[in-house]
């Protein structure tokens, strides 16, 4: 059209605007609730590491020993384990979601413990299946929907409610947004302002 070789653009149709639905996430008393039944079993340092850090479930299982700094307590985000749909198998590859998803995080003293008692070799994975394999976030997540649903007085959320309960938490908090957004992974700020409006309202 701006070179004048059309008239009008075939593409420019009336856009209906989708309303983005609302995030789940637990609060505090529902997450420690949950964290006790889970205690004693595999799925207790995942649930654990995912609402206190905020890691999406890939980064989670991309996470090696290496990455943690046990003297300042922080944890590298690095790499995420992927499918690939070529080959049908698990890969490890370091191109996160976005271009902030690189980052640095501190870690609470609670993680920083679980992680010194299962200190493993640099080289190793730090969330493993029950094989001792690369974990596969999908079997993660399923693995965690499942156990939720034994417990009905709890919000039925999926994994990945664990990283919007660890944002709303630090919000509800009157943590620094921008912090929130650098703690998330975010591009940037407006994209952790449009996802938590309600809870920045409350």
């Amino acid at each position: 059209k701006k070179l004048k070789l059309i008239s009008f653009l075939p593409t420019d149709i009336e856009k209906v605007s989708i309303e983005k639905p609302k995030i789940e996430y637990w609060t505090k008393d529902q997450l420690d609730f949950f964290l006790d039944k889970m205690k004693g079993t595999y799925l207790y340092f995942p649930v654990l590491l995912c609402a206190l850090t905020g890691v999406r479930v890939a980064e989670l299982c991309g996470l090696k020993w290496c990455d943690v700094d046990f003297e300042k307590g922080y944890l590298n985000i690095r790499r995420q384990v992927i499918r690939d749909e070529y080959t049908k198998s698990l890969i490890c590859t370091d191109n996160l979601k976005t271009n902030g998803s690189e980052r640095t995080i501190s870690i609470p003293n609670i993680i920083l413990n679980e992680l010194k008692a299962h200190r493993g070799s640099s080289d190793e994975f730090i969330i493993l299946n029950r094989e001792g394999e690369l974990c596969n976030p999908r079997n993660l997540s399923m693995d965690f929907t499942k156990k939720v649903q034994k417990y009905k007085e709890l919000p039925q959320i999926t994994i990945h409610g664990l990283r919007h309960t660890h944002a709303t938490l630090l919000i509800l908090n009157g943590e620094n947004i921008k912090i929130v957004s650098d703690r998330l992974g975010h591009k940037d700020v407006t994209t952790t302002l449009n996802t938590y409006t309600h809870v920045m309202k409350e």
